[in-house]
């Protein structure tokens, strides 16, 4: 066979190996629970996706440069063999991996849980409840008489009931695996109490959904189970699904309804820093058009705003001095608010200056004057446009302060910036060669 035909034997075989290799894998990843965090999953059925398109890339290879014949009869002999090795080793693959993997029982294609009820001795008075530590208990898998896998579960001394004079503590554990016999470590309150290998087949039928009797049950011969000894019985229960999560359509209702709710609660005079949060993007534009108008129609509107323009809370101020580009009427009673706010605003900045880097390392005055300055230069735009306010003083000042700090990149990229062209737009004075450009 000649070279160019085994060649692309290889590749018919290797796009095969690719395929089996992701197909097996993705079964081990449900089989062997690889965690889908971060990709790991994907990465894993890719990984050996490609080591089997490489595996079967060189069988193919290897059996069309082996096997003697040439022509259409040679390329499907070829091919032929070349596919049956890379099934051949994909199905022993996947038996191993069948085999060895810890897959769960099912009843009507749900996962099942074992719940398990554990009776104290007689002797037992106290309640579990009462007692201290750690409780659980553990179901494992056991091969050869050796453990070689176990699970957690939960034993819940809380829920502790008496019965018949005994103590009775429930308590689940996921029915993790078919493989091995079933062995139940149990710890209560701190102590490690007992363990038993329990009657549980590989993969129990619905019978096992009912109590099993009290054991463990001695042979015949032998005397009943004292009561003196920790008992136990178990049964089956599949694991229901949860239930639907809400759709889209109605969580947005949900959230509609809400948000009427506390609109309906809001009382009209409240004061505006409680309207405030209504007025924020992504509110209705009805609640923000209803609570616009409560803020504009104060008869003291400028009263009561003054103390929300001038707030030591950043976040607060920066909010009121935003909400002017949005209320409606007319609104020449806050010119002087916001006047003050910039005078505010400067001595601000005039702190700032005189704060050293070692005071404030973290910049964090000059970021609390980029944020209301540019909140002020949206209040001072609005109220300019609709209403010929004059804020080149205050504006005069924040820019000649602003120059001062030339090593902070905050005060000079979003105050000096922005206050020498304004002042340029509105006054005429250009701005210093050391000033920054405009975007």
């Amino acid at each position: 066979m000649s070279w160019p035909i085994s060649a692309f034997v290889a590749l018919l075989s290797g796009a095969l190996g690719l395929v089996t290799g992701g197909v097996v894998m993705n079964a081990c990843v449900r089989w062997y629970r690889i965690s889908g965090f971060e990709g790991k999953s994907g990465y894993a059925v890719a990984a050996v996706a490609l080591l089997g398109g490489v595996a079967g890339a060189v069988i193919g290879l290897v059996t069309a440069r082996t096997l003697a014949g040439e022509g259409l009869s040679g390329f499907g002999k070829g091919v032929g063999a070349s596919w049956a090795i890379v099934l051949a080793i994909a199905a022993l693959a996947t038996g191993i991996a069948w085999a060895l993997a810890d897959i769960p029982p099912t009843i009507d294609g749900r996962e099942l849980l074992l719940e398990v009820e554990i009776k104290l001795p007689a002797d037992v008075t106290m309640s579990p409840a009462k007692g201290e530590g750690e409780s659980y208990l553990m179901l494992g898998s056991v091969v050869n008489h050796t453990q070689r896998r176990s699970e957690r579960g939960e034993l819940r001394p809380m829920d502790a009931r008496l019965d018949g004079g005994r103590w009775v503590v429930p308590g689940t554990v996921p029915i993790y695996t078919t493989r091995g016999l079933r062995s139940l470590g149990i710890q209560l309150n701190g102590e490690p109490v007992s363990g038993f290998l329990i009657p549980l087949p590989a993969r129990p039928g619905k019978e096992f959904a009912a109590w099993s009797d009290w054991g463990p049950r001695p042979p015949a011969d032998n005397e009943p189970w004292p009561d003196s000894k920790l008992s136990y019985r178990f049964r089956v229960m599949p694991i229901e699904p949860p239930p639907p999560g809400p759709t889209a359509e109605e969580m947005v209702a949900d959230q509609a309804g809400a948000e009427q709710a506390r609109f309906d609660a809001m009382e009209p005079g409240a004061p505006i820093a409680d309207w405030l949060p209504w007025t924020r993007y992504g509110v209705s534009e009805e609640h923000k058009a209803a609570a616009l108008v409560h803020i504009v129609s104060r008869v003291n509107l400028a009263e009561q705003m003054t103390p929300l323009l001038l707030s030591q809370d950043t976040e607060v101020a920066a909010e009121a001095l935003r909400v002017i580009e949005q209320l409606p009427g007319p609104l020449d009673s806050l010119l002087p608010p916001v006047a003050a706010a910039g005078r505010d605003l400067a001595a601000r900045i005039r702190r700032v200056n005189e704060t050293t880097a070692e005071a404030d390392p973290g910049s964090q005055g000059a970021a609390d004057v980029s944020q209301r300055f540019s909140a002020w230069m949206v209040a001072v735009r609005t109220l300019r446009e609709k209403h010929g306010g004059d804020f080149t003083p205050e504006l005069r000042e924040i820019l000649q302060l602003a120059r001062v700090r030339e090593e902070s990149q905050v005060m000079r990229s979003d105050v000096l910036r922005v206050a020498s062209f304004w002042m340029r737009e509105w006054t005429g004075l250009e701005p210093l060669p050391t000033d920054p450009p405009p975007r």
